[in-house]
């Protein structure tokens, strides 16, 4: 029996309580598919840094790479200044674990309410891809003038092309996992979501390397 190492981070809020309930959920699985798991908590989060002055250091970001998967709850505390815990935990794990891909399955499954009229789990089954290490969140920017009247704040969108690059490959890749297991094998589409009119120059990075990695995959593309 395979035995996944799992690390807890609970966070703050409700962050504690929605991770207990998850991992109820985990070792049903693990129960039911005949796997174990072995969580492994950590206190990092507003509380711990409140109490000592301390995020997470470079050595404990190196310690969860010793683990099969991250479990992470919430990240915030009322008590500390917005951006300090965010930037300090969430975004330092992410980049410094080159987390790139952020997955979010969208599945209706039998007899669950759908707010859309009429949808069945037929209708509902796509997966969205959203490249997590570029973008608006990679820091690039600042202040000038702090505090005045002519104060002016930067927060700049940048992606170079290998990071797009990899995230569009993720995502063909995964549709073409996805179709393997489909029985109409030409049922599950790709799309680029994108603001190309109007954020002109990264959307049309997106929809050129779209297009090109798209014919590398499918030469009718």
């Amino acid at each position: 029996m395979k035995t996944y190492n799992i690390a807890v981070i609970p966070g703050d809020g409700t962050g504690p309580e929605v991770i207990a309930e998850g991992v109820k959920v985990l070792k049903a699985a693990a129960d039911k598919f005949n796997f174990k798991l072995d969580f492994h908590y950590f206190d990092y989060g507003g509380e711990r840094y409140l109490k000592t002055g301390k995020i997470i250091s470079d050595e404990e970001v190196q310690e969860l790479k010793n683990f099969d998967a991250i479990y992470l709850g919430a990240i915030g505390h009322p008590d500390v200044k917005p951006g300090i815990l965010e930037k300090g935990l969430l975004l330092k794990i992410r980049f410094d674990l080159d987390q790139y891909i952020n997955l979010r399955p969208v599945k209706l499954y039998p007899n669950v309410e759908c707010p859309i009229k009429g949808k069945t789990p037929e209708d509902i089954d796509f997966v969205v891809v959203r490249e997590n290490t570029g973008g608006i969140y990679t820091g690039h920017g600042g202040v000038t003038r702090l505090g005045t009247q002519d104060e002016i704040a930067t927060q700049l969108m940048v992606y170079d092309r290998r990071t797009v690059d990899r995230c569009l490959k993720f995502s063909f890749e995964l549709k073409k996992k996805r179709n393997a297991k489909s029985e109409k094998s030409k049922s599950k589409p790709i799309h680029l979501v994108h603001k190309r009119n109007v954020l002109t120059y990264c959307g049309d990075l997106w929809f050129r390397a779209f297009e090109e990695m798209g014919e590398k995959y499918y030469p009718d593309f």
